[in-house]
């Protein structure tokens, strides 16, 4: 459906793509610099920076930010998240396994299940390591769907917003020379594009991401 938003609450596409380059550049830069003395701090300031660019879009162009991204706390909506997120751990391991039967383990993912296994050695470590797969549902949610697909579902087809903002989710935040983290990440990014469109709700898609995030979590340390 096209023109899910308001007229006056409508974003441009092309500044909306910016806004999530920009963030992402941002996030890698500064992030990058606060690595040298805290990864753990900066997996989850990595995050959040995420959201900075078109947070402040939104707020310079006086977009009410919580209609457009349709966030909406309440416990039904958290639960649907959950319940979402549960069944989403069994399309993430038939994904894993048909793309590493077909095109190898990819280095990109084993380096960084190698350092989640370091950090989650310690206390501090793994408190750091579930803060920022938590925040990663947040904030990935919040510029890749709530941001991003929202403005080209204001513009273009449904279907086209749900590859889009799942290309971009897949490419830019999970880059894999291999390819086989892009793939992953852009099969999870349309389920979740499909999650937001139908539940209509930022926190029900947030909520399922870092429910992804923690189970599969828990599964590699425990």
């Amino acid at each position: 459906m096209i023109g899910e938003t308001k007229e006056g609450q409508q974003i441009p596409v092309s500044e909306a793509l910016l806004a999530v380059v920009a963030s992402l550049l941002l996030s890698l830069f500064l992030a990058g610099f606060i690595a040298n003395l805290n990864y753990g701090v900066a997996m989850v300031i990595a995050e959040l920076l995420l959201t900075v660019v078109p947070f402040g879009y939104m707020l310079s162009k006086k977009i009410d930010v919580k209609k457009y991204v349709r966030l909406e706390l309440n416990p039904r909506n958290i639960l649907l998240g959950v319940a979402f997120g549960s069944l989403l751990v069994y399309f993430d391991f038939l994904i894993v396994i048909a793309l590493t039967s077909l095109f190898g383990p990819s280095k990109a993912v084993e380096e960084s299940n190698r350092r989640i296994a370091e950090m989650t050695g310690s206390i501090d470590g793994l408190i750091f390591v579930a803060a920022a797969l938590i925040a990663a549902g947040i904030c990935e949610e919040f510029a890749f769907r709530g941001f991003l697909q929202t403005a080209i579902s204001g513009k273009y087809p449904q279907w086209m917003a749900l590859v889009v903002s799942a290309f971009a989710f897949g490419f830019l935040l999970h880059f894999d020379p291999q390819g086989v983290y892009i793939i992953a990440a852009f099969l999870i990014g349309l389920v979740l594009g499909l999650v937001y469109h139908l539940s209509r709700s930022y926190t029900v898609c947030a909520t399922a991401h870092a429910t992804l995030n923690i189970i599969i979590l828990a599964l590699t340390i425990f």
